[in-house]
């Protein structure tokens, strides 16, 4: 009860209830976190931590016919651990720009609400991985490290409880299944 008067507050500093969704030449943060992550863990008891991300966006181009276009990227970080005997970790640094269709024309102004957005898109940069293995051995630690192609899939939703500020969900495979948070809008 406690957590739901705190959500309440901190949403009501945002201002009127009337909201609009994302317009052409406006720029948003969204804070997250992502929930099941992607990649085949490493062992098969393991605890995976929610996956905390930001992204960033502005919208750009109109696209005729269904809305606009806008570009941004999101930041976000996994980490999870092993409840097995060998002490296992992972860790996975993600930075991938994206591309995202925002689909405001589809439908009559009169048949959709307009303090939702619809989306979808592609992402394409770079991923950190790091997994180290703690053996029976004292001291002996193995680390396996590196860079390689990080990818984000999405659809997503946005509802405009006040002019600035959403919350938001999206689909996906890229660093996790399911991302979810606030965005506010600058």
């Amino acid at each position: 009860m406690k957590k739901t008067i705190l959500i309440v507050c901190f949403l009501s500093l945002f201002g009127t209830i009337h909201a609009q969704a994302f317009k052409i030449g406006e720029n948003r943060a969204s804070f997250g976190l992502g929930f099941g992550w992607v990649h085949k863990d490493p062992v098969p008891k393991s605890l995976n931590l929610p996956s905390p991300n930001i992204l960033v966006e502005r919208s750009l181009l109109p696209f005729k016919g269904l809305g606009f276009i806008s570009i941004g990227a999101q930041f976000g970080f996994h980490h999870g651990l092993s409840l097995e005997k060998d002490k296992q970790t992972w860790t996975a640094v993600y930075f991938v720009p994206r591309v995202a269709l925002y689909f405001h024309e589809i439908w009559d102004e009169d048949d959709f609400p307009e303090n939702i957005d619809l989306y979808g898109g592609v992402g394409f940069g770079f991923r950190f991985l790091s997994h180290k293995i703690s053996s029976s051995i004292e001291g002996e630690i193995k680390d396996r490290s590196g860079f390689n192609l990080g990818y984000n899939f999405f659809i997503g939703g946005r509802y405009y409880f006040k002019p600035h500020a959403s919350i938001f969900a999206e689909l996906g495979y890229g660093l996790s299944f399911l991302n979810a948070g606030i965005t506010i809008r600058y």
